[in-house]
């Protein structure tokens, strides 16, 4: 007896004139999608709109380039085009278990109503990321960008395993009631309207720079603060100043959150890795560049007088 074979198809959605992809619409390759497929959704000046998902997806995008200063001031040399993929609101419906999103901008809500969910390397701008309702564990959002913004909940069923790791939280919070449980390191957490108020979370390797932590059945070890948020029992180190913690704090893109060579910083989270974005096994990467193979430097000159049109194109891979 024969046997039959199917793969995971490769979609491309671009809502940008004159560009022949799979799809324009967002929401027709999601619908066209099937179970375990890949949707990239590519570059424009338009936002993708609101979207719902009920299947298990990856969907990838392009990274983010904007510049809200002083957060960071936008990235040069890690694309081509600094077009970025935005999507409103988005919702993460029964069905959409093992989905992956990274690389795009949520110009909107987040809902979550479904486990197993991982948002890599994305950036939220100025709304929330809701755990809705249901019981949602092993929530994994790392390695996002979250401005203006915050994560909270509506009314979640008691829910494990949720991790925050290596996100940058610019006047955003974490406010998560207490049934649900997780992880939270290597994130920084920035400004007076930034901080983290949870239950049963496990809290170790963080940077606080200003804000507010309220530990509600905690552990919280090896996190640094620049007041005195984390106290100093546990490997905690409070009243840390920026200038002695990072490289060059008041620069950058975010790579101002670049910890200094000779910081307390180096080797003081848990296990020894650094605190902060940059640290452990799974670090911050810039602009959520999504970890496929990028053009970084396109150039062509707009005539030629030879039958042939030189063009120079720079990639890199990403992991």
């Amino acid at each position: 007896m024969g046997t039959t074979q199917i793969f995971a198809a490769k979609l491309r959605v671009n809502n940008r004139s004159g560009i022949n992809a799979n799809y324009t619409s967002l929401s027709s390759a999601i619908a066209a999608a099937s179970a375990g497929d890949t949707i990239y959704v590519e570059p424009s000046s338009s936002s993708y709109g609101a979207v719902s998902l009920s299947k298990k997806l990856t969907i990838i995008g392009n990274g983010y380039f904007e510049t809200p200063s002083p957060a960071f001031v936008g990235n040069t040399t890690l694309q081509a085009d600094t077009n970025e993929s935005k999507i409103s609101t988005f919702s993460f419906l029964a069905g959409s278990a093992g989905s992956t999103v990274m690389g795009v901008v949520f110009s909107s809500y987040v809902y979550l109503y479904d486990s197993s969910i991982t948002l890599k390397r994305n950036s939220f701008w100025s709304y929330y990321l809701y755990f809705y309702t249901g019981v949602l564990n092993n929530i994994d959002v790392r390695q996002n960008f979250f401005y203006n913004a915050a994560v909270t909940y509506y009314s979640p069923s008691v829910s494990t395993n949720i991790n925050f790791q290596n996100n940058i939280f610019y006047n955003s919070t974490i406010g998560l009631p207490n049934d649900l449980s997780g992880f939270a390191q290597n994130n920084v957490f920035v400004g007076s309207s930034s901080g983290m108020n949870c239950y049963n979370f496990q809290v170790n390797n963080n940077i606080m720079i200003t804000g507010s932590f309220t530990p509600n059945n905690c552990v919280y070890f090896n996190n640094i603060g620049t007041s005195t948020q984390f106290g100093n029992a546990n490997n905690n180190q409070q009243n840390v100043g920026t200038a002695t913690l990072f490289a060059h704090y008041t620069t950058g893109t975010e790579t101002r959150y670049t910890l200094s060579p000779t910081g307390p910083g180096i080797g003081a989270g848990f296990n020894g890795v650094d605190v902060g974005i940059f640290g452990g096994p799974d670090p911050y990467k810039l602009s959520g560049i999504p970890p496929v193979p990028t053009i970084y430097s396109l150039s062509a000159p707009a005539t030629t007088v030879t039958n042939t049109l030189p063009v120079t194109i720079s990639t890199r891979s990403n992991d």
